[in-house]
């Protein structure tokens, strides 16, 4: 791996030029990209050997951050919105034609999350668009927790990480589709 450990401010860096990094979410580590960045969104899935069909959740500073790429809300999907945000939930919700192209997928939803885990709140606050998140593991195989196994998987000139703490949560965020309130995963 390029000898890239961290700080927020350089990860921040790192993402504007369209490189890949590892960062700690509310549980376990996490690979992303500048979400906007076709090139490096594809990268994560080619380092990560997850089928395309397969989409990513992408972090958001604020609802206001990606207003111009969903469909307007009405006052209860808002409501529920703030009810649950920020934190460890991801909510499905409904894209417009804005959106990028490369983060349409059939379902006509994109998974959008506001955490409320320090490290990311900071990162997001010094970088100027959407992140991918995903988990920093090879797609089908066990999550690791420790940085350094992470780092041996995807030691890549490409791949840095991101150098703060993991959250404290034991399981992946909960996944609650906007339009029907139903939940996706627990």
């Amino acid at each position: 791996m390029h000898n890239n450990s961290l700080d927020v401010l350089s990860s921040a860096s790192w993402l504007a030029e369209g490189k890949i990094l590892l960062h700690p979410t509310e549980g376990v580590w996490g690979i992303g990209c500048d979400a906007l960045n076709e090139k490096s969104f594809l990268r994560v899935y080619e380092l990560k050997k997850r089928p395309r069909n397969k989409s990513f959740i992408v972090l958001i500073k604020s609802l206001e951050s990606v207003k111009k790429y969903i469909k307007n809300l009405d006052v209860q999907d808002i409501n529920f919105i703030n009810s649950v945000w920020p934190g460890p939930t991801t909510l499905l919700v409904e894209y417009n034609e804005k959106l990028p192209q490369h983060l349409k997928n059939d379902s006509g939803k994109i998974a959008l999350r506001v955490s409320n885990h320090y490290p990311i709140i900071s990162l997001l606050d010094n970088f100027d668009s959407l992140l991918i998140s995903t988990s920093a593991n090879i797609s089908g195989e066990n999550n690791f927790n420790n940085i350094d196994d992470i780092i041996k998987i995807f030691n890549q000139k490409d791949v840095a990480h991101y150098n703060d703490k993991l959250g404290n949560n034991i399981k992946p965020t909960s996944i609650i589709d906007l339009t029907t309130k139903a939940i996706i995963r627990e």
